[in-house]
């Protein structure tokens, strides 16, 4: 694991090893994967079919809910420390609203507190910023 090799952004005891892998699984299998695919179909699809836009977005107020629980009694994923399954799950929910639908700071204040935090890490650095290339067409403003 990443958080091992360079010994940062890891756990110390069990119990925070469990939590680090349920939150991990849980935002493989519930958050990044929903909102990665609701994000694209919203953003740049010329035509996304509306159906699967409000299936996806149900799903994602649904698993938004349940980290918006999550960090309105904590700072992070696992407590007060920055770990790898924050790195993990904030990846899609740091794009700008014009792209993943969601205002944050409206819709989920802990979730955007939390994005703040994250972003105020020394070196932090938004996916646009990191990433070189040309951006695909974005649509959602025709949607």
């Amino acid at each position: 694991m990443l958080a091992k090799q360079y010994g940062r952004f890891g756990t110390r005891t069990e119990k925070e090893q469990f939590e680090l892998l349920r939150w991990l699984f849980w935002d493989n299998h519930k958050l990044t994967g929903y909102m990665a695919t609701y994000r694209y179909q919203r953003a740049f699809t010329p035509s996304p079919d509306p159906q699967v836009l409000t299936y996806f977005r149900r799903r994602l107020d649904d698993f938004l809910s349940v980290l918006e629980q999550h960090l309105v009694q904590n700072a992070f994923a696992i407590g007060d420390r920055l770990t790898v399954a924050d790195f993990s799950m904030m990846a899609y929910l740091h794009y700008p609203k014009s792209e993943t639908g969601y205002d944050f700071a409206t819709s989920h204040p802990a979730i955007h507190a939390w994005l703040n935090r994250m972003a105020s890490l020394p070196g932090w650095k938004s996916a646009y910023d990191l990433l070189p290339g040309k951006r695909l067409k974005y649509y959602a403003s025709t949607l």
